[in-house]
C-alpha cells in the first residue's frame, strides 16, 4: 500500500498556523478544499459531505466553483484566460459564502499568464479562494508560489503491521504539531480504501480516552479540547463512512473543521 505525505509551506517557510486565501495542491486534495470552500455545515465542520453544496461540488456543478483550464486548442494557459477570471472574481457568490477557483495544470500557465494572475493574488476579494492544481510546483513563478500555502506531496511505502494504530497515533501526533501536520496528515489518510480508514477510525476513537486521561495533570488546555473536538469529529466520520462518503472527503471534513476550530481560537 502507497501512503502519501505532504508538508505545507508558505514560500521556503513552512506555516502552521495561517489559512491562505491561495493554495497549490495535486489531485483530490484541490476538489476537497474547493468543497470546504462552499460547504455550508457548521462552523469547525466543513466540509460535511452531506450538504447540497458539498453534493454540488462531488458532482463539479456548483456556480460558486469555477475550473480554468487549458484550451484545447492551445499547449498553454494564456494571459485572457486569467484577465476574464479577474473580471470574474469580483462577482459576489451565487449560492455560498465564498467562491473557490481551481485552475487545473497550474504549471501550464505561460509567462503573461502567471504575472496577471500575481495581480490578483496581491489583492484577492475576501470571499475568493485559489487553488493551483499542479504536480510540479516548480514550474510557477516564485512569486506567485511565496504567495500561496503549498502542499508537497512525497509517496513512500509503509510495512501494514499495526497499520491502524500507528496511523491513529500520527494523527494525534499531527494535530499537536500544528496546521501544516495535520493537513499532510488528513491528505494521506484520504488516499486509504475504506476499510482501513474504518479500522483508523476505531483505533483512533479507542485513543482519545487514554490520552485525555494521560494529559489531565499539567496537559495543554488547547491540545486537550482539540482532542476532545476530534473524537466528535471521528464519531462524525463514521457515520459519513455508513453513508458510502468518499474517504477523501471525510479526511478532508476531518482537517477543515479542526482548522477551523483553531482559526477561531486565534482570533
Amino acid at each position: 500500500m502507497q501512503n502519501v505525505e505532504c508538508e505545507m509551506t508558505r514560500g521556503n517557510r513552512t506555516n502552521h498556523n495561517r489559512i491562505s486565501h491561495a493554495y497549490i495542491a495535486s489531485g483530490e486534495l484541490a476538489d476537497t478544499l474547493a468543497m470546504a470552500t462552499v460547504c455550508s455545515g457548521s462552523a469547525g465542520e466543513k466540509p460535511c459531505g452531506s450538504c447540497a453544496h458539498c453534493d454540488k461540488a462531488s458532482r463539479r456543478i456548483h456556480p460558486d466553483i469555477t475550473y480554468v483550464d487549458k484550451p484545447q486548442d492551445k499547449r498553454e494557459i494564456v494571459v485572457d484566460q486569467i484577465r476574464e477570471l479577474k473580471k470574474d472574481v469580483v462577482i459576489v457568490p451565487n449560492d455560498s459564502d465564498k467562491k473557490a477557483y481551481i485552475i487545473n495544470s497550474a504549471d501550464l500557465m505561460n509567462i503573461n499568464a502567471q504575472n496577471a494572475f500575481l495581480q490578483i493574488l496581491e489583492d484577492p476579494p475576501a470571499h475568493v479562494v485559489f487553488i493551483l492544481r499542479t504536480e510540479n510546483p516548480a514550474a510557477l513563478l516564485q512569486t506567485v508560489r511565496s504567495r500561496c500555502v503549498e502542499l508537497k506531496a512525497r509517496i513512500e511505502t509503509e510495512a501494514p503491521d499495526s497499520a491502524a494504530e500507528k496511523m491513529a497515533n500520527e494523527f494525534f501526533s499531527a494535530i499537536e504539531r500544528g496546521n501544516a501536520a495535520l493537513i499532510s496528515y488528513m491528505f494521506r489518510l484520504g488516499k486509504l480504501d475504506k476499510d482501513v480508514f474504518a479500522k483508523f477510525l476505531t483505533a483512533a476513537r479507542t485513543q482519545v480516552a487514554a490520552r485525555l486521561r494521560a494529559d489531565t495533570s499539567g496537559g495543554c488546555e488547547s491540545k486537550l479540547e482539540m482532542i476532545a473536538r476530534a473524537e466528535r469529529l471521528l464519531l462524525k466520520a463514521g457515520d459519513m463512512l455508513d453513508l458510502n462518503v468518499n474517504t477523501g472527503h471525510i479526511s478532508g471534513m476531518i482537517c477543515a473543521s479542526l482548522l477551523e476550530i483553531e482559526k477561531n481560537k486565534n482570533g
